[in-house]
């Protein structure tokens, strides 16, 4: 059975950028998730947009483009059009945490970890944490 891990923008963004201070621990927790086989790193196209925006305007179009590349043609990534049916548990969840500084787009990724019934998720955001979910 395949196991799939939720990949979230903090994580990634880490990956991209040596200064950040949670480059070291993503790179080793990427390492760490990966060397098992079936393991599959789970992307929404959200999470994908949201990400590479960020590496251009932190680091640089370059390396947005890098990154972009390794997302997009790594087979052991997968990327995900979250349905209309899932948007729309997305924004129920963003109402309905109004005390919450939820972005739209950690819901939709925690609309998705529940559709697919994914416990874990490759983050540094505590808003996962929030919302149930283990940080792997």
């Amino acid at each position: 059975m395949n196991n799939r891990i939720f990949g979230d923008t903090s994580a990634i963004l880490a990956l991209a950028n040596k200064k950040d201070q949670f480059y070291d621990q993503a790179a080793k927790k990427l390492k760490e998730l990966l060397k098992t086989p079936d393991t599959t790193l789970l992307i929404t196209t959200h999470i994908l947009a949201e990400t590479i925006t960020r590496i251009q305007r932190k680091v640089s179009k370059e390396k947005a483009v890098v990154i972009g590349n390794l997302l997009i043609q790594n087979p052991r990534i997968e990327i995900l059009t979250p349905s209309n049916t899932v948007i729309q548990k997305a924004w129920e969840i963003y109402q309905k945490y109004m005390d919450q500084d939820f972005s739209f787009v950690d819901c939709i990724s925690f609309a998705v970890m529940q559709d697919m019934s994914i416990k874990k998720a490759f983050s540094f955001d505590k808003h996962f944490q929030i919302m149930k979910f283990e940080l792997a």
